[in-house]
């Protein structure tokens, strides 16, 4: 009887394990399961990489690079309450120049890592419904009194790390 309940109680452990498996966070394209956001999580990035590029040229991208792109944005979920605890950007820039003389292309980039200042607990459907709003990209996040783009001119002003 005791190795009866001993089974059990694995066999029940070892149900549990893809769960814990998984972990507290996930990205925004895995919630709430794998790659169910996958379609607004890109939509999100490309639609955040077409205003940075507008912004960008008007006040953003002042310094050392003529081109910066964003790379990739992502966000972590605290899975078991849907909501968006932190978000990243990457963004990379580059400077190439002919050297006369000898024909060599010298390249100079920079690459940065910039946090959303965010205040953890956003709804994911919050956010979602925010961003996709005419002007959601720019316009404060529920909660939260800014938006996306806030504190991301400071972060590009740091120094890029070459690479």
């Amino acid at each position: 009887m005791r190795w009866m309940i001993g089974c059990c109680g694995a066999l029940l452990f070892s149900a549990s394990l893809p769960g814990l498996a998984r972990g507290l966070h996930v990205d925004l394209i895995d919630y709430p399961r794998p790659e169910a956001n996958w379609d607004r999580a890109f939509d999100l990035e490309a639609a955040l990489a077409r205003e940075f590029s507008a912004l960008c040229a008007d006040t953003l991208c002042e310094g050392d690079y003529s081109n910066y792109r964003v790379m990739q944005f992502r966000c972590a979920v605290l899975a078991a309450r849907g909501t968006v605890q932190r978000c990243v950007w990457v963004v990379a820039a580059s400077e190439l120049a002919v050297q006369a003389d000898t024909g060599q292309v010298q390249v100079d980039n920079g690459r940065w890592a910039c946090t959303v200042p965010l205040q953890p607990g956003v709804p994911v459907e919050a956010f979602h419904a925010a961003l996709a709003a005419p002007g959601g990209l720019t316009a404060p996040l529920p909660g939260v009194g800014h938006g996306l783009f806030e504190g991301l001119a400071a972060c590009l002003q740091r120094q890029g790390r070459v690479g």
